[in-house]
């Protein structure tokens, strides 16, 4: 907890950072759809101080992880890409990059749960709109301060719930849109499940998954 209040830099960067894309998004409103990347991407760099080459640990896994969907998502939104089929392919990115993004075949056969469970987790947080990602992103906050697994996973989550909380000042947009978040989301939770695997680092990943899909349901 006490990092987590230390961590208020990066807290604060991450919603100037999201601010800024909201007030460039008044003149190129596709720009709206970044606000949530762009935030967490500030946010996880100030965390960690770069953007580390060659992770070694799971969180250093995350920083580019965030970089390459908002790249991906930043292309798709300019060019007015099919968003469903982009969304698509930025979680099984998403996906392969936190199995340890494998080269060969054997490596994929291996990491293939991994990489599946992380792109399926991306792509049902895509249901998330309006307040839910802020929801989402509030419950996987508590979930890993709860957990306690030693590592900088609830400041990345405060990051994330910054960042979730600006962007609901965006215009709506679509499944593309959301890929950010939803990427982010997914990896952080993945965290402690792939570093640990105790009961209550599940339950702090599942959690934020109900709350998509409950509010998602009732509507």
């Amino acid at each position: 907890m006490q990092a987590l209040i230390l961590g208020w830099p990066a807290v604060a960067v991450a919603m100037l950072a999201a601010l800024a894309v909201l007030l460039a998004a008044r003149r190129w409103a596709w720009l709206g759809g970044l606000a949530a990347g762009v935030g967490v991407l500030a946010g996880w760099w100030w965390v960690f101080g770069s953007l580390p080459a060659s992770p070694r640990q799971l969180p250093e896994r995350l920083p580019l992880l965030a970089l390459a969907v908002l790249a991906w998502t930043a292309l798709g939104l300019g060019w007015r890409a099919p968003g469903s089929a982009m969304a698509v392919a930025g979680a099984l990115g998403a996906g392969w990059w936190m199995a340890g993004a494998p080269r060969t075949l054997p490596d994929l056969v291996q990491a293939a749960p991994v990489l599946g469970a992380v792109a399926l987790y991306v792509l049902l947080a895509l249901r998330g709109a309006g307040w839910v990602p802020v929801l989402a992103a509030a419950t996987l906050l508590v979930g890993l301060v709860l957990a306690g697994l030693p590592g900088p996973g609830p400041l990345l989550g405060a990051v994330l719930l910054v960042a979730s909380l600006m962007a609901r000042f965006a215009p709506a947009g679509g499944a593309l849109a959301a890929l950010p978040f939803a990427a982010a989301l997914a990896a952080l939770a993945a965290v402690p499940v792939l570093a640990r695997g105790a009961p209550a680092d599940w339950v702090a990943a599942a959690v934020p998954l109900l709350v998509v899909w409950g509010l998602a349901l009732r509507r």
